[in-house]
């Protein structure tokens, strides 16, 4: 009895909801077709909102089932409920691309809830019987007002619709089919969902997105039935991503937001920067004369992520270029390091720097590159965080160039580097003037200390001379002992020498020539050969005498004359 008097007042609400909601019938359109001509047998039936209620079929899928060939247009369609007499329905013939029997029903004798018995009859002959539930064969519209938003964050969009009028509403489910440009029809992502809104996720940056969406009962909550058609396709554009257009903020004191676009990619469009903290309302970047390097400058604040958007206007459309969230101590750029450089002894040299801000300098780390007589290739040197200078060492005689940036260590500042610093140019000295110098001190130092050793040790002097330097032997002495030596050997061997036969001395020639004569002349002397002291061992020769001219010329001029100014032409024969 419960269950009766339940079922019996389901009835009665949904007969009050039709008589306060009447419902125009819809005729079945090529669509309907497509959709119902493989979910069921003939006849198809389906209903838009639960209180109407169509049935159709085509005249090609009862052929096999007629018997008379004649009676074409003698087709009966009935119906009836439970405990209910039967009813005949008013059939229309339509001519599409198909020639269809459709059996619109009258909204008094749509009941959901309740088993209806379809009989299709040829005369008095059936050819054809069903059972439906109303409840069960909804073929709901698609939404309207669909909409995708984007949720300015990423590549997120929201999209949201309207739910069809339908006393039934909160229980559909939709899908929604999206895809960008590219795409073909296979690859199209669907989302499934109870609500009348979805949050669209992973999209990609730059691109045209295709988005519609269809209804269908969601078969748990007592009503059932088909996917319903598509909406109309909506279109969207994903945001494109700041690399694009090499958009670029950065702050350099902590205090105020620098941002930087190319500009030359869109010379003929109005450009604008939009800036917002986590979820407050995008407020407009305006450009400061005061800061020339930057295309617009706005006030920092730490307190949530910072999300950055240009709008570029073209005649038709609106780009926008988003760089997601980021922090404003993930996007320091220090400034450029100044520093000098010093030279030390040894081929060194000392680098110091210093920071404009220093607040930053214990969270920054440096870089020194330098390169070697106009080298085209660099060295780099890492310097660790907190320090403030370097020493270097160099090749003496060379010429470097130095340049410095600097960047935030990552601990507590993240970042970008600086732009290099201007070049400083170094020439190193060459280390000749010291070995020169050094030379020249010790050919000074040397005898110095030889001197002032023999003053302070003469005797030590002496004794290291005498080896070093042994005195050289008397000729003289020498020579004489070898000839006594020589006399000697001759006495003792007298007896045993043969005076040989003596020979008649020759006669040799003197030859004295004057300079300062007019003419030559030459005399000539008999000279005699020396004699010795043992003449008995050797041959006697008489002492050579000058002729009477050369006499006369010595008495004019002195023998130092006669000696550096003539000449003697001997011929000397033993």
């Amino acid at each position: 009895m419960g269950e009766q008097n339940l079922r019996g007042h389901m009835h009665l609400c949904i007969l009050v909801t039709v008589l306060l909601h009447p419902v125009l019938l819809s005729p079945v359109t090529e669509q309907d077709i497509a959709l119902l001509s493989g979910q069921s047998e003939a006849p198809h039936c389906f209903t838009r909102t639960f209180s109407d209620l169509t049935c159709y079929w085509e005249s090609d899928e009862l052929e096999n089932l007629k018997t008379d060939e004649a009676s074409n247009s003698s087709y009966g369609f009935y119906y009836y409920y439970d405990g209910e007499p039967e009813k005949e329905c008013s059939l229309d013939k339509q001519h599409s691309t198909h020639t269809i029997y459709v059996c619109p029903f009258p909204t008094d004798d749509v009941l959901m809830y309740n088993n209806l018995y379809l009989l299709i009859k040829d005369r008095e002959k059936t050819l054809h019987s069903s059972k439906i539930e109303v409840e069960n064969i909804g073929l709901i519209d698609y939404p309207e007002d669909i909409r995708a938003v984007w949720m300015s964050h990423s590549n997120t969009f929201w999209v949201n619709w309207k739910a069809p009028a339908n006393e039934f509403k909160e229980f559909f489910k939709y899908q929604i089919q999206f895809w960008p440009t590219n795409t073909s029809e296979g690859h199209r992502q669907i989302v499934e969902t109870e609500k009348c809104f979805v949050s669209l996720v992973g999209l990609q940056a730059g691109l045209r997105y295709y988005l519609r969406v269809r209804t269908k009962p969601n078969g748990v909550d007592s009503v059932d039935g088909y996917w319903g058609h598509w909406s109309d396709v909506i279109t969207f554009l994903t945001p494109h991503s700041a690399d694009e257009i090499e958009l670029q903020c950065f702050t350099s004191d902590l205090s105020q937001m620098c941002c930087n676009w190319n500009k030359a990619l869109n010379l003929h469009s109005s450009q604008q920067l939009l800036y917002k903290y986590g979820g407050q309302e995008w407020q407009r970047c305006e450009e400061l004369i005061n800061r020339t390097n930057c295309l617009c400058v706005f006030n920092v604040r730490n307190e949530s992520a910072i999300s950055v958007l240009l709008n570029i206007s073209e005649t038709q459309q609106v780009k926008k270029y988003y760089q997601p969230p980021f922090w404003m101590h993930h996007v320091v750029l220090p400034p450029t390091p100044e520093f000098t450089v010093k030279q030390l002894p040894g081929a060194k040299l000392e680098i110091n720097w210093s920071i404009p801000l220093p607040d930053l300098e214990k969270d920054l780390v440096y870089q020194i590159r330098f390169s070697q007589d106009g080298n085209t290739l660099w060295k780099t040197l890492n310097v660790p965080p907190g320090a403030q200078h370097e020493v270097l060492d160099m090749v003496p005689g060379s010429h470097y160039t130095l340049q410095m940036r600097a960047s935030p260590s990552g601990d507590r500042l993240q970042g970008l580097w600086s732009p290099w610093s201007s070049e400083i140019h170094i020439q190193q000295p060459s280390s000749n003037g010291w070995t020169i110098i050094l030379a020249a001190l010790s050919l000074l130092l040397v005898p110095g200390a030889l001197i002032c050793i023999r003053c302070m040790f003469p005797s030590v002097c002496r004794k290291l001379k005498d080896k070093l330097w042994p005195p050289l032997p008397n000729l003289h002495r020498v020579l004489d002992t070898f000839l006594n030596e020589m006399q000697k050997q001759y006495k003792q061997s007298s007896t045993l020498y043969e005076k040989p036969m003596e020979e008649s001395p020759q006669s040799f020639c003197l030859e004295i020539v004057c300079a300062e004569a007019q003419h030559t002349s030459r005399d000539y002397v008999q000279l005699s050969p020396p004699t010795y002291h043992n003449e008995e061992y050797w041959p006697k020769q008489d002492l050579p005498v000058l002729s009477p001219a050369l006499n006369s010329i010595s008495k004019n001029h002195p023998a130092s004359d006669i000696i550096n100014q003539t000449y003697l032409h001997m011929g000397w024969n033993q």
